[in-house]
């Protein structure tokens, strides 16, 4: 492991970037921002930066149909019970990286994605002046890819857009990012912050993997810190 990659990740100087004044992380399920950016997200609370989580397929709280493969191996017998527990889950999760969280009730691929149209109906005006942090490596999840096309086709009147570093996908894919891509700062108690905030996914950690966590944190110091890229 270098040590250059180390010492960034503990949050010692380096070349890293802070996130600007006002972040919104676009979330395709509910967990992606956290597991991806929760240590940039924290850092960035810290200083005041406003930053919202926004979960897009967050999932129908009213919905009574029967919970599909992944929820029902989560223990839930409905997608409205999903939902609102993984809301919970999502909200104490925020809270330990100071990020704000907003959902909607869009389902994922498991139950059928919404229309697309219907999704930037959702989302018009939410990013106006901000700037905004889309999935966008490895995007090897096909919901991630979806949500990915249709924002990155869109005029979305964000300050400013950006991709990032999705976890535990680029875990598992065992590859760093584009070197165009630049290391977000964050301090140990940062680092710390993300680890406490990812174990509040009780519900998903058992389905991901007993050694997520420590996966992506191996990860990350082998990079030198969670990794974006801003387009244009």
């Amino acid at each position: 492991m270098a040590v250059t990659g180390v010492l960034r990740w503990l949050g010692l100087p380096g070349a890293s970037e802070a996130l600007p004044e006002r972040v919104v992380v676009v979330s395709p399920h509910i967990d992606d921002a956290v597991l991806s950016l929760g240590g940039a997200i924290s850092r960035a609370a810290r200083r005041q930066t406003r930053v919202t989580v926004l979960t897009v397929l967050a999932g129908d709280p009213d919905s009574s149909r029967a919970a599909g493969d992944w929820d029902r191996r989560s223990g839930f017998e409905t997608e409205g019970e999903a939902a609102r527990t993984r809301r919970e889950e999502d909200r104490r999760a925020c809270a330990r990286v100071g990020a704000e969280p907003e959902w909607l009730p869009f389902s994922d691929s498991e139950y059928g994605l919404p229309d697309g149209d219907d999704v930037m109906a959702a989302l018009e005006d939410r990013f106006r002046g901000a700037a905004l942090l889309l999935p966008g490596f490895p995007l090897q999840h096909p919901d991630h890819m979806w949500l990915n096309i249709i924002l990155t086709s869109r005029d979305l009147g964000a300050a400013r857009v950006g991709r990032y570093v999705e976890q535990p996908y680029a875990m598992w894919a065992g590859r760093p990012p584009p070197a165009t891509w630049r290391r977000v700062r964050a301090a140990l108690r940062d680092r710390l912050a993300k680890d406490r905030a990812c174990r509040e996914y009780a519900t998903q950690l058992p389905l991901l993997g007993e050694k997520v966590l420590t996966g992506i944190a191996r990860y990350e110091a082998r990079l030198g810190g969670e990794a974006v890229s801003w387009l244009g």
